[in-house]
């Protein structure tokens, strides 16, 4: 177990620095499903029981949701087709999932009981107001899930844009913020195409005024670009790629050693808390 937990712990640091990497939160979301996971393994005791089903399913989720981010340089599905009967099963699958996570997590006692499934009088209120935030999370998983399908199959075409405008914005139209994306405007026979980028992709086309786009054309519409269009410009930021693989090295290493003695050496963190 302790081999389990280092590993979804090294994947969760993996997520978030990738996170931060190419300015996608969605990585976020895919490393929150390493946390059933490392919460079972920090919670292990002798005699406990291990869902496998659990485990099984977290990486199931993870794969799915991975594939529907992997590879993406540019990406438009504003003119996708939603097929909401669809998207509304993915939604209910991810929610089923995530609620049986969490009953069983605090069933098996591993998370503290906050919804009160251990005890006789079981408060439905207490229940429901708990379980609003998994519903609104599930809604994230769902639309990874529906983008994962759009990639299923993919037509390649060539996109040629004019008059490129690159600019940062967020929800509240200003730039910046942990909401905050990187865009690209730009015009097709007359035809205005609106993308959106990772921000290394962002610093290395931003003062391109004419763009060559090997786009693929996903199974419901969606508009995704895996190939560089200018790969000499990747010189740009060069110094930037540097300085974060240096930053996310050391962190690794920090990471792996926290975790050796979290998983291996518990008794490290109990000699910590008895002197606190």
């Amino acid at each position: 177990m302790a081999w389990l937990g280092l590993f979804a712990l090294i994947v969760f640091y993996w997520c978030f620095f990738t996170a931060i990497v190419t300015g996608r939160r969605s990585w976020i979301w895919l490393g929150v499903l390493c946390i059933p996971v490392l919460i079972m393994a920090i919670g292990y005791k002798t005699g406990m029981q291990i869902n496998g089903l659990i485990v099984i399913l977290c990486v199931f989720m993870f794969v799915v949701c991975r594939n529907s981010l992997k590879d993406i340089l540019l990406w438009n599905q504003k003119g996708r087709k939603y097929h909401w009967i669809f998207l509304g099963i993915l939604w209910l699958l991810c929610f089923l999932f995530l609620f049986y996570c969490i009953i069983e997590l605090q069933i098996k006692g591993y998370l503290y009981d906050f919804q009160g499934w251990n005890i006789e009088k079981r408060n439905s209120f207490r229940i429901t107001i708990t379980t609003l935030p998994i519903v609104w999370i599930s809604y994230y998983y769902g639309e990874m899930f529906y983008n994962s399908v759009d990639r299923l199959w993919r037509r390649k075409r060539e996109l040629i844009l004019i008059a490129c405008n690159f600019f940062v914005a967020n929800n509240r139209g200003g730039d910046t913020g942990i909401d905050k994306g990187y865009f690209l405007d730009g015009v097709n026979n007359g035809i205005n195409y609106h993308f959106r980028m990772t921000k290394g992709t962002y610093y290395m086309l931003q003062k391109e005024k004419a763009l060559r786009l090997k786009i693929q054309k996903g199974l419901l519409g969606g508009l995704y670009v895996s190939e560089n269009p200018c790969p000499n410009n990747m010189r740009k930021t060069l110094r930037r790629d540097r300085k974060n693989a240096k930053i996310g090295i050391l962190v690794f290493f920090l990471v792996l050693i926290f975790g050796v003695l979290l998983f291996f050496f518990p008794q490290v963190f109990e000699v910590l808390y008895f002197w606190k």
